[in-house]
Formats: C-alpha cells, structure tokens, sequence
C-alpha cells in the first residue's frame, strides 16, 4: 500500500537545541475594581491601559494608569459582550474587540467589533462596526469533543488582516493552536483557516488566551499560563514558519488573560482577579529579539523525498521529543494530522494531484516544506 513514511534520526544527526529562555514578572499595581475579570489589554503611551472584562460583563472599556487609578470608562453602545476576548490595534490606530470567546465550541454569532482609537473619542459612548464571522472548518455546534478548538481568545492585526487564535478545548488535549485570518473590514465572512502551531503538551503550556504583535519589529507574542511563544523573521504572514522562542515565567502569576507590547521589549499583561480581589498588571521585559537561526538552516531540519511524489514520499526530520505531523492544502486546510514518534505510516494515495504542505512541529518548532503530488 503506498504510503508516507516518518523517521527522526536521533543516533546518527545531532538534534536541534530548543531555545527556550526564562523572564521574571514584575508586580505593577492592582487592576480597578471594574477589572475584576480583565480579559484584553491594549496601551497608548506607557501610563494609559485601556482593557475590558469577558463574557456575561458590560459593554465597556476601562482606562487605567499604573498606579491602578480608572481615568475614563466608554461605552460600546450597539452591541453586548457576550464574551469579549482580548483586542487588536492596527498600524492607524484602528481598535478590534474580539467577541469570539467560545468556551462550549457552541456560537454561532461570533463578532470583532471595529473602532476608532477611545483616545481621539469626545464622548464616553461610540457605536463600534461589526465583522461578523463563522469558521470555514466547523459544521457542528458544538463539534465532538476531540475537535473542540474553536475558542478565539487572542487575536492580532498584520498586513491588512485580522489573525485569530484559537484556545484548544479539545479532549484529549491537543496542544494545537489553529490560525484563522479575516479582512479587517466590515461585514460578514467566512474565516480561514491559515496555519497551526503546537503550542504546547499540557493545558498550561499549549493554552492560548492572547495575543499582541509589535508593528516596528514585526515580532509575534502568544501568551500562555507559563510564558511567552515569540515569532520573528516569518515570511509574509506566516507567522509559524519563522523562528520561535520560548519564554518561560520565573514565577507564576494567577489566570493571566492579556498581554500587550509597551515598546519593543517591554510588555504588560493582566490576569483575572479571585472573588471580589482584582488581579495584577504586570511588567515583562525581554531581550531584543534574536533569531535562532536563519529560514534556509532551518530548512534543513525537514527532508522530502521524492519530490515531485506520486505515491509515498518519505520524510526525514531533526526534531527532537514527539512531534505533530500534518499535511494541508494550500489553502491551510488540514487533511491529516496525527501525533507521532519514531515512525508513522500515512496513505496519501488518496491526495488529488498537486501541491501541498507538510508540516512537522514540537513544542519549540515547526518545519514546512512543499510537496507536488503527481
């Protein structure tokens, strides 16, 4: 039977080194007390952070300094907050707020709700516009359990294109975090699906709950309960085949739910409070980012062959630990997927003649190629 062989050569290559660093959480102050349940974050300036609480919470948004004293509070008038998770800010000062928090895998009125930056707003109310949206790979509500990963808890704007994570509620626990893109205008779509990371082996690892990118150097951040994932020198929008680090925290906060860049190496992130006790803003500094090698070394840790394929092709990878595997159209659909280590047989006879991508990742790296089905 013709089929898709998978190898790690571990005795005779030498494996990658994973690049994982360590960063420490400084307490700031405590958040207001109309921020007991803080689930998003954006900032202008160092001493003004604006955020919002999540589901069943009013349709506000809440300004803040660091000293923990609320400045300014503005209503979002013509819409609720079903359950608001974490928001965007574009290259123009153009805010997103993610209605698309999605713990049962169940809705099906999922928003992003698009306004001016709250700064250039008079008023203390403003009618936001709606992009409205399904996902283009889910067709039961909710889907089993094993495919529950459809929980948008952070998201990013890039390049014109609003980016979404998803936050795996899968049983069992997946690990993998799906990247949907929509246009960054009004009105109602279909959300693709682009990419997928393994973020993580466990929930505190591989959960993601927000997300923010730094438009002058480009860098990534997906937030975690025990750190950072940081994405740098990508091509395009693909964001997964740059070079990853991971940031793992010195000390671990309550449930963090945002994060945001201040400059290039600072951030800030909130948590959710406990009871009527609010929670903490934090500061995190991190290095200047460095990559961890360029694209063409890294190329050169996934090997393809025969390539142009008709029936089998054979992979060989230098990932070290258990790996995902996946096979996607180019569209970024996922035909295959499976959890692997060692060897792994796959019938591909079945793939209609063209081109493909074959992905295998860990928990600090993934590595595409392209494959010509013939």
């Amino acid at each position: 039977i013709p089929f898709l062989l998978l190898t790690i050569l571990t005795a005779q290559c030498q494996s990658q080194q994973t690049d994982e660093r360590s960063v420490s959480l400084r307490h700031i102050c405590r958040l207001p007390s109309v921020l007991t349940e803080s689930s998003g974050i954006a900032i202008e300036g160092t001493n003004r952070i604006w955020s919002h609480e999540d589901s069943g919470n009013s349709n506000e948004i809440y300004c803040f300094d660091t000293t923990g004293t609320l400045l300014r509070t503005l209503t979002i008038s013509n819409v609720h907050n079903i359950d608001w998770e974490d928001m965007a800010v574009d290259n123009e000062e153009t805010w997103y707020l993610n209605d698309a928090g999605n713990n049962n895998n169940d809705r099906q009125n999922l928003a992003i709700y698009k306004i001016p930056s709250p700064e250039t707003i008079s008023g203390n109310s403003v009618n936001a516009q709606i992009i409205s949206f399904t996902f283009e790979d889910q067709t039961s509500f909710p889907p089993p359990a094993s495919n529950r990963n459809f929980d948008i808890e952070a998201i990013v704007w890039h390049n014109d294109s609003l980016f979404l994570f998803t936050k795996d509620r899968s049983t069992p626990f997946t690990g993998i975090t799906k990247m949907y893109v929509l246009p960054d205008t009004p009105g109602t779509y279909t959300a693709r699906l682009a990419d997928t990371y393994h973020a993580g082996n466990t929930e505190e690892t591989g959960r993601i709950t927000s997300a923010d990118i730094n438009h002058h150097t480009g860098e990534l951040i997906l937030l975690t309960k025990t750190g950072l994932l940081s994405f740098t020198n990508y091509p395009g929008n693909r964001f997964f085949d740059g070079e990853m680090v991971r940031y793992n925290f010195t000390s671990m906060p309550g449930q963090n739910e945002s994060i945001g860049f201040v400059s290039t190496t600072k951030l800030y992130m909130t948590e959710e409070g406990t009871g009527s006790t609010e929670g903490y803003l934090y500061e995190l500094n991190l290095p200047v980012p460095q990559a961890i090698g360029n694209l063409q070394n890294k190329e050169k840790l996934l090997s393809l062959y025969p390539n142009p394929a008709t029936n089998q092709i054979k992979i060989v990878s230098l990932l070290n630990h258990s790996a995902f595997v996946q096979i996607k159209d180019l569209g970024g659909m996922i035909l295959k997927q499976q959890l692997f280590s060692g060897e792994l047989t796959l019938d591909i006879s079945q793939l209609k003649a063209g081109v493909y991508f074959v992905s295998v990742m860990n928990e600090t790296t993934q590595v595409s190629k392209k494959i010509l089905k013939l």
